[in-house]
């Protein structure tokens, strides 16, 4: 395995969602403090920011079937529109957002978005894991977690994985042929000290890939939960991760500098940058919403 390399040096506030776009060649990822869309170029390392009518924060943002894009903020789920950049409303599966705001979201493989609210002041239990149809309808797959986060879906589409930061453990859901969704079972549980799960993806063998918050590292989980290998991290606040580059065999990373102390950021002067590794695994295309 090669080792992790710093590809884009930028102080992101909270860098996040890493998505590949096979057919640009270039990684999509978000700062959703100092809210933003980038596109990054592996070739040139240029990383431009997206002309997108965004507010104060965004949490989440998937591309459609149709070659647009989906975004999700502190008060529901927007289309973007394609020339001016403006937010059209598409969902809004929690009526009272005051209290809450969308953070991370994926597609399935059947063409519907998963994504989760959580507490804006993370201290209440009041998040809510939904997945919501092409034509807008929102059901609810489970709820009462503080910060819901990083779902990822196995190749067959069989199975959901989900984290709860919080509770340090992440789960799985099955999800039957005619798309009913079954009961929560523990994954895999986060010993103290190692962090607290965050974003993830998984590999075409069926490994999750998991980053872990506070924790300086990646881990790659086998399909029965189990702990495959830990990729060790220059920065303590890995986010998220998405496989790209041409054979998809690139894992990248995206890292958070909020809220570290000035001493912290001497000891990690690279928190916020997005990284890279050849983890001698290939990725998947990630589904699109389709719509």
């Amino acid at each position: 395995m090669s080792q992790v390399e710093c590809v884009l040096k930028i102080r992101s506030i909270l860098g996040e969602s890493p998505l590949w776009q096979e057919q640009e060649g270039k990684l999509y990822w978000l700062d959703l403090r100092k809210p933003a869309i980038y596109r990054f170029d592996p070739i040139t390392g240029r990383n431009a920011k997206l002309k997108v009518s965004l507010k104060d924060y965004i949490g989440a943002m998937v591309f459609r079937r149709d070659g647009g894009m989906v975004v999700l903020d502190q008060r529901g789920i927007y289309t973007v529109q394609p020339k001016s950049g403006a937010l059209k409303p598409f969902a809004k599966p929690a009526k009272d957002m005051r209290k809450l705001w969308f953070n991370d979201a994926k597609c399935d493989r059947q063409g519907n978005l998963w994504t989760g609210v959580g507490d804006r002041k993370e201290a209440s239990a009041l998040g809510v894991f939904w997945r919501v149809s092409p034509r807008g309808k929102a059901t609810k797959v489970d709820s009462k977690f503080i910060c819901p986060n990083g779902p990822a879906f196995s190749p067959d589409g069989r199975q959901c994985y989900f984290a709860d930061s919080y509770a340090n453990k992440l789960y799985r859901y099955e999800i039957e042929p005619n798309g009913k969704i079954g009961a929560r079972h523990l994954f895999a549980g986060v010993p103290a000290g190692n962090g607290v799960p965050d974003g993830m993806t998984v590999d075409a063998e069926g490994g999750l890939w998991c980053c872990h918050w506070d924790g300086w590292r990646v881990t790659r989980y086998d399909p029965d939960g189990t702990v495959d290998r830990v990729i060790e991290l220059p920065v303590p606040r890995p986010t998220s991760v998405a496989f790209g580059g041409p054979e998809l065999d690139t894992l990248y990373i995206t890292s958070a500098s909020i809220d570290l102390t000035r001493q912290q950021l001497k000891e990690a002067p690279l928190s916020g940058s997005l990284f890279a590794c050849q983890p001698g695994m290939r990725g998947l295309v990630e589904p699109r919403f389709a719509i």
